[in-house]
């Protein structure tokens, strides 16, 4: 039996409910990540901050498709409100309580829950909670992939 703890990713950034939004910004461009976990002081997971989430709330008008003759007002009007927000902290802008997934979980359920669900991102604690990792798709792809060969050799 496969556990995530074997196709989690062990290294990231996080924030803290008490971080700005500006350094959540910023660690998500430098981690190539729209989404980090957010932890408290002792490293518990308590929640998630998403780059729509921040998005929503500078971006004026619907969110997602802007009018292309609208294009050039709106980016000016999401930078400007962007200065107000940036100071602020994660706290007002996470998801709280997310699911997260425990890191001896079977690879089989982690499965389940990713394909049913939209999360591309699936953190990873321990039993008490502390976060330990993340998962993606991509590490789902190689476990089955893992699977696929294990299944083709002991075929064979």
């Amino acid at each position: 039996m496969s556990n995530v703890r074997d196709y989690m990713i062990r290294t990231m950034n996080s924030v803290t409910p008490d971080d700005s939004i500006r350094k959540a910004i910023i660690l998500m461009y430098r981690s190539e990540q729209s989404v980090l976990p957010v932890v408290n002081h002792q490293n518990l997971f308590v929640g998630t901050i998403y780059s729509n989430n921040i998005l929503k709330n500078i971006i004026p008008e619907s969110f997602g498709f802007l009018d292309s003759s609208r294009l050039f007002y709106e980016v000016n009007e999401a930078v400007e409100n962007l200065k107000y927000v940036k100071d602020e902290k994660v706290e007002k802008y996470m998801a709280r309580n997310r699911d997260a997934v425990k890191e001896d979980s079977d690879m089989k359920k982690l499965a389940d829950i990713m394909l049913n669900n939209k999360e591309s991102v699936l953190f990873v604690t321990n039993d008490n909670g502390f976060l330990r990792g993340f998962i993606e798709r991509s590490n789902l792809l190689h476990y089955l992939l893992d699977e696929t060969e294990s299944k083709t050799a002991a075929e064979e």
